[in-house]
């Protein structure tokens, strides 16, 4: 089983899915702030603690990998200048949100394409 969520930060009110898709699509949107990926990187890593950190963004990639002590669940997020993507494969909803967490402590709402919803407030 896998979810992805996404994350970006915005003031502009923008269409959440079609954002989405040009994220997918790997375009730039207008009105999106540009993000500190490294402290998005570090914010997920933190999140985890004991799970391998398989691939290193700043190796020379625009991903983390990291991978659950039993090497069951995993997360790959990938990274462009305005939006963090998130894939968590067999992991709980626990689990899930941390990941959330990681991103809200940063102001990055969550957009879920699973069920087309953006989430614009951000706990703290």
């Amino acid at each position: 089983m896998s979810q992805q969520f996404v994350f970006w930060r915005t003031s502009e009110q923008l269409e959440a899915r079609a954002v989405y898709e040009a994220l997918m699509e790997g375009e730039p949107v207008v009105g999106l702030d540009l993000l500190d990926l490294d402290a998005a990187e570090q914010a997920l890593i933190e999140a985890f603690p004991g799970w391998t950190v398989e691939a290193h963004r700043a190796e020379g990639g625009e991903q983390t990998m990291l991978i659950s002590p039993d090497q069951r669940a995993g997360i790959d997020a990938g990274y462009s200048p305005e939006s963090v993507t998130v894939s968590c494969s067999w992991m709980s909803g626990e689990q899930y949100n941390l990941v959330i967490e990681a991103m809200a402590t940063l102001q990055l709402p969550l957009y879920d394409p699973q069920i087309d919803e953006r989430f614009d407030s951000v706990p703290i």
